[in-house]
């Protein structure tokens, strides 16, 4: 807008609108005739750029000004809403709205965008007007250009801020390559961690398998024990002075139930133990649970075996009554017995072995717990460093979207405005140099943006959906239709089916790809992109790409296989893991517009889908890029 004085009060027509309000306390609007009669007698009236808005936001008329710095026809701007014309859609409702109600806003900072993106900064009065009855009928606004004022302020804070802010950027970078290399040391340790829990799984499997060896052998040993009681129930009917003799041996067999009561009592204490380090062994629960039952189970039948022992004995004493005549089958049942405690002290030598086996392995598996306990610590410290790295991402990110944006943003409006106001008393090394910061602030602009894109993969939702491949690229290529056209170029997609993915993402992934073989196309040659899918089990996928894929694709596990090939320039193969790495580019600025984070970020996203992507190409011969994501 031009730039003009500003009024000293609301200007207020002398023919006045009827605009009553009812005691329904409905409004009656005034005629359209009227109300254009009324509107133009307010621009008339004013020196500077004008618009007249009624209650509901809408514009009745406007003078030449504001037609000129909103590049729009006078018919077009009539009925539509002011506050679609200014960058701050929101802020120019809440001032109109506060003039609305309070009757009078002053010195109100806007800018308003012209069609063809240019921006002018102005300052707005607003004032409402009111018919004789005193009922306010709209508001309209005058304002003053105060782009200059405010474009040698800001050029001034700009560089500032550059500065400061190229600096901190440099911090941020050390930072972030210190804390690169500190993430490869904790994946180094994470990988040693879990070989050394290999190791101790190994070892609590072996120590399983020695249990159950061990009760494979108690059960024998029960086994036998109840062959010898059958033996005695046979000698029972036999037996008269024996009574003191069995007394001695119940005596006996007392203290080895009660040794037997103190073993069980220490099994359960070992078993508890068992227990409580099974809540760090998460894969060991169930297998642990099961064996503590077994032994309960066999404690529960050796008790039930000591109440039948008991029951024996008492039998034998109601018998012992009967028996008169025994002493030589007693001789001959003396030696079985002897035989039979020779036997019974053997089990005991075994049952003694098994405890200090079982001793051994508790306190092998002590110490095993030891070292995950401080495997556990370590991981936490990792933890604890990687949320403060990824803290000082989202600084270095916020610094980017926000403080490093804003200042590009201005150097971009106010060369633009330098070259086309003032290119006539410009030098024509002048108009160079000018055109040379347009053409880094637009870069660094691309960079900056890149960089977001490429730090915010990981940082949003990742929402899986079943989503149709097919439905996605036909979207997708008709936001590529004008370089389609302007390079005469043909995408040849086949029947792509559906894939369980992070919509948003992989539709980042295919831009990039279909955005790079437009770029690096032959100028002599219509650019070809043909793009298919299919389903295969890995071990096919790895046979058929023996090269790159070994030892990254899971052998029974179906893959959906993506790929996108065209006829590009290519590149040498030497360079097919180097195209995905950060800043990696294979041409110069001059020759290709862009950053080398575009792969970069293909790459991300590909992996968090659990994929694997690889890039084959010969140089002038196309490139061809092969996704691999799980079904």
């Amino acid at each position: 807008m031009a730039k003009q004085k500003k009024p000293n009060k609301a200007i207020v027509p002398k023919k006045k609108l009827t605009y009553q309000r009812k005691d329904s306390g409905k409004r009656r609007t005034p005629s359209p005739t009227q109300e254009s009669q009324y509107t133009r007698s307010l621009i008339e009236a004013s020196l500077d750029p004008l618009v007249t808005i009624s209650v509901g936001g809408k514009i009745l008329d406007v003078n030449e000004a504001s037609i000129k710095v909103t590049g729009i026809p006078r018919q077009k701007l009539i009925g539509t809403n002011f506050s679609n014309y200014f960058t701050e859609p929101d802020k120019a409702q809440k001032g109109y709205l506060r003039a609305f109600r309070n009757g009078f806003v002053a010195d109100y900072a806007l800018t308003i965008k012209h069609k063809n993106g240019n921006l002018t900064d102005v300052l707005y009065n607003a004032s409402v007007y009111k018919d004789d009855k005193g009922n306010v009928l709209g508001v309209f606004a005058a304002a003053r250009d105060v782009t200059e004022q405010k474009w040698a302020k800001d050029l001034r804070i700009a560089n500032i801020e550059l500065a400061f802010q190229n600096n901190e950027k440099e911090k941020r970078a050390a930072e972030l390559i210190v804390a690169n290399k500190e993430l490869s040391f904790q994946n180094e340790e994470k990988e040693k961690r879990a070989a050394e829990l290999s190791v101790a799984n190994k070892e609590l499997a072996f120590q399983n398998e020695e249990k159950e060896k061990r009760a494979a052998e108690l059960s024998i040993a029960n086994k036998e024990l109840h062959f010898q009681n059958n033996e005695k129930e046979n000698r029972a009917a036999e037996l008269i002075i024996a009574n003191k003799e069995l007394s001695f041996q119940n005596n006996e067999k007392e203290k080895r139930a009660a040794e037997l009561g103190i073993a069980n009592k220490e099994l359960a204490f070992q078993s508890e133990e068992k227990e409580k380090r099974a809540a760090e062994l998460i894969v060991a629960n169930k297998e642990l649970s099961f064996q503590n039952e077994e032994k309960e189970k066999r404690a529960a039948e050796l008790s039930i075996a000591n109440k039948e022992l008991h029951f024996q004995n008492n039998e034998k004493e109601n018998r012992a009554a009967e028996l008169i005549v025994a002493n030589k089958e007693l001789s001959f049942q003396n030696e079985e017995k002897e035989k039979r405690a020779a036997e019974l002290g053997i089990a005991n030598t075994e049952l003694a072995f098994q405890n200090q086996e079982k001793e051994n392995r508790a306190a092998e598996l002590g110490i095993a717990n030891k070292e995950l306990a401080f495997q556990s610590e370590e991981k936490e410290k990792r933890a604890i460093e990687l949320i403060a790295a990824n803290k000082e991402l989202q600084s270095f990110a916020y610094v980017s979207s926000h403080d490093l944006q804003e200042p590009l943003r201005k150097i971009q409006t106010f060369t633009n405005r330098i070259i086309d106001k003032e290119s006539a008393t410009l030098s024509e090394t002048g108009r160079d140099y000018f055109q040379r910061i347009q053409g880094a602030a637009k870069r660094m602009q691309t960079l900056i943006e890149d960089l977001l894109a490429f730090s915010r993969v990981n940082a949003g939702v990742q929402n899986f959906e079943n989503t149709s491949l097919t439905t996605l690229l036909d979207e997708l290529i008709n936001d590529f239709k004008e370089t389609i056209d302007e390079k005469g170029a043909s995408i040849e997609i086949g029947d792509l089916g559906t894939a369980y993915i992070i919509p948003f993402q992989f539709r980042q992934l295919m831009q990039n790809l279909i955005g790079n073989a437009l770029k690096f196309s032959k100028s002599n040659t219509p650019a070809f992109i043909k793009i298919s899918s299919k389903i295969s089990k890995g071990n096919r996928l790895t046979k058929e790409n023996v090269r790159l894929l070994p030892g990254k694709l899971s052998p029974e596990k179906n893959y959906n296989h993506i790929k996108i090939a065209d006829n590009g320039i290519g590149f040498e193969p030497r360079f097919q893991e180097q195209v995905f790495e950060v800043f990696q580019r294979l041409h110069g600025k001059e020759e290709y517009a862009g950053t080398g984070i575009g792969l970069a970020i293909v790459k991300k996203i590909v992996e968090n889908h659990n994929g694997v992507i690889t890039a084959t190409s010969e140089l002038g011969q196309g490139a061809t890029f092969d996704i691999y994501i799980p079904e």
